[in-house]
């Protein structure tokens, strides 16, 4: 049976995303969601998308654009947006192509994939946004600024009108837990700030968990307080 699995922000921990990708071995059905900030912040943004070319030679990929992928796309436009976006972390994802580089070192392999990018993904079961959502319009009336830019408030969130379970990043969680209201989650476990990369199959509710150094985390580990018990860690 095909597998739904949603990822976290990875933000250029290329290590963390081959070490999730080696535990859960996607097959050709298989269809990964990633759910935006694939780049900026950690050091190997380069090899995550040149990593994600790759992957899509063997099974599904979806990719969410998110606001560090806006970002990128607004630095192409003018010196300031450009000078915002590397003091967001874009001076990281410059550096993991050559140290000191301008936009132009980005090759067109790597627009090519962003510009593949999606605002979200609705299935028959789940909504898959970078950040948020409102809750009483359908996601193709969606603002985008909210679902690239919107914070996960959990006394604020309320379930979207299609009854459909939303999975979204963005909102680190600092305590590099996976934040799980039931009717939406939270994946972004701040992995390039010492938490975790989370990557969770959204039917089963398994979920893998690797450091921005390549380790998975251990399933006796502490963890997950206050979440749904159908969440498990794969072991």
């Amino acid at each position: 049976m095909s597998r739904l699995i949603a990822f976290g922000d990875v933000h250029g921990c290329d290590h963390a995303l081959e070490a999730l990708l080696e535990a859960i071995v996607p097959a050709p059905d298989d269809q990964l969601v990633f759910v935006g900030d694939l780049i900026d912040q950690g050091r190997d943004s380069a090899a995550v998308l040149e990593r994600l070319i790759q992957l899509r030679q063997r099974c599904h990929v979806t990719l969410i654009q998110g606001n560090h992928e806006e970002m990128l796309y607004a630095a192409r436009d003018s010196e300031r947006a450009l000078r915002y976006w590397e003091e967001c972390g874009g001076i990281y994802t410059l550096n993991s192509y050559q140290f000191d580089a301008g936009l132009n070192v980005i090759p067109p392999r790597h627009w090519a994939l962003l510009d593949s990018c999606v605002p979200y993904l609705e299935t028959d079961d789940f909504i898959i946004t970078h950040a948020n959502y409102r809750p009483d319009v359908p996601m193709s009336e969606q603002d985008g600024h909210l679902l690239r830019w919107g914070l996960f408030e959990p006394a604020e969130m309320q379930p979207h009108q299609s009854g459909k379970t939303a999975i979204v990043g963005h909102t680190e969680q600092r305590n590099s837990e996976i934040l799980d209201l039931g009717f939406a989650i939270c994946i972004d476990t701040a992995c390039w700030r010492h938490g975790w990369l989370t990557a969770i199959d959204l039917h089963s509710r398994i979920f893998w968990q690797a450091s921005r150094w390549g380790v998975l985390r251990e399933a006796e580990e502490p963890t997950h307080r206050g979440l749904l018990p159908q969440l498990a860690r794969a072991v």
